[in-house]
């Protein structure tokens, strides 16, 4: 009980400082995603279609996990340590893992939002269905948040200010998210640099979530990708418990 009660209470902080540090920012963080989807679907076709639509809505909802694992996380971390508060978390009882579940658990519940609007959207404006399981679609979802947050940790854990960590997040995150298939398809690419931009974890999320939740796939089907995302997990927190600082 004591271990749940740090975690909720963990949990219930990160929101405190999200919405304290800038109010403006969670409008904004549920808003782009929206904007994005009306953008893009008036950009790349004559005009904006269902096909088109069914293709973005999950590519953004993914692009946004991408997002919120290296800036929402990382440079989260990187100013909570240039502040001091990893230190006071630091010299709290409550084990490492529990802070950090609570920031995959935080990160999700805004994923949950953005998608939530994002597919209403996506349906009432462009007829957009979604065909999935809603559990095998939640699970792929955490999954992706878990990975990303995971990968997004070490960022904050090399990151000696929140300016670094902003620049690397920039870095990773702008063309990951145009490389990934989000927003472009990546078979217009040559078959090379498309087979080769399959490998990224972003990749896989993003194309996994879109089968499972716009074509009904079942999580059988890309049980491979499925696997690698959790090996891209693993290594990221394996990486992170070695290189991260409280201090």
């Amino acid at each position: 009980m004591m271990l749940l009660r740090m975690f909720l209470v963990q949990t219930k902080a990160h929101f405190v400082w999200y919405f304290r540090r800038d109010g403006e920012m969670m409008f904004w963080s549920l808003a782009m995603p929206v904007f994005f989807l009306v953008l893009f679907s008036f950009a790349f076709a004559s005009g904006p279609s269902q096909r088109t639509s069914g293709f973005l809505v999950p590519g953004i909802i993914g692009a946004q996990v991408l997002s919120s694992g290296f800036w929402g996380v990382g440079v989260m971390l990187a100013t909570f340590r240039e502040k001091n508060l990893l230190r006071r978390v630091y010299l709290t009882p409550m084990p490492p893992w529990v802070f950090f579940a609570s920031l995959v658990v935080y990160r999700m519940a805004i994923l949950a939002a953005q998608a939530v609007i994002l597919i209403a959207v996506g349906g009432f404006v462009f007829g957009v269905r979604i065909n999935g399981n809603p559990l095998e679609i939640l699970a792929v979802l955490l999954l992706g948040t878990a990975t990303f947050v995971s990968l997004g940790t070490i960022i904050g854990a090399l990151a000696r200010t929140t300016e670094s960590a902003n620049n690397i997040a920039s870095i990773l995150t702008v063309p990951l998210a145009f490389l990934s298939d989000a927003y472009v398809p990546i078979d217009r690419f040559p078959h090379a640099v498309s087979a080769t931009l399959r490998l990224l974890p972003s990749t896989q999320f993003i194309d996994t979530f879109r089968a499972v939740s716009i074509q009904g796939a079942s999580l059988t089907q890309y049980w491979a990708w499925l696997l690698m995302l959790v090996v891209w997990m693993v290594a990221g927190t394996v990486v992170s418990a070695r290189t991260f600082r409280w201090v």
